[in-house]
């Protein structure tokens, strides 16, 4: 993230990892959550490394917020980026409730009492 967005002040408090399966294969990635940035990439597992990250900056998000779901807390992030037909951008995360990493559970009831929380 700090090679491909430099300036930005780096806080670990507003890292998330979640694990993911997509047609029986894990998906581990990272995102990076602040009231002002977001950031996500997808970790490559069989090269070691991080996929090409893809961030929005403050001028770019309108509206950040939380759903609580059951086995997950949703990110929803709504842009001011516009698609090709005209709609809008809106980005949504699943954050897994049961990722027992404990700077992840630290790290996400955080965020839950940051970011405005929506039914």
């Amino acid at each position: 993230m700090l090679n491909e967005v430099p300036g930005i002040l780096y806080d670990e408090k507003n890292v998330l990892l979640s694990l993911n399966t997509v047609k029986s294969a894990p998906k581990m990635n990272c995102i990076y959550v602040s009231h002002d940035f977001f950031f996500a990439a997808q970790y490559q597992s069989n090269f070691d490394t991080f996929a090409k990250g893809f961030s929005l900056n403050k001028n770019q998000i309108q509206h950040m917020y939380l759903k609580d779901k059951m086995m997950s807390t949703q990110l929803i992030i709504e842009t001011n980026e516009k698609l090709k037909d005209g709609n809008q951008i809106v980005l949504k995360m699943n954050l897994p409730k049961l990722n027992r990493t404990p700077w992840h559970i630290k790290n996400l009831k955080r965020i839950r009492t940051q970011l405005e929380m929506v039914k």
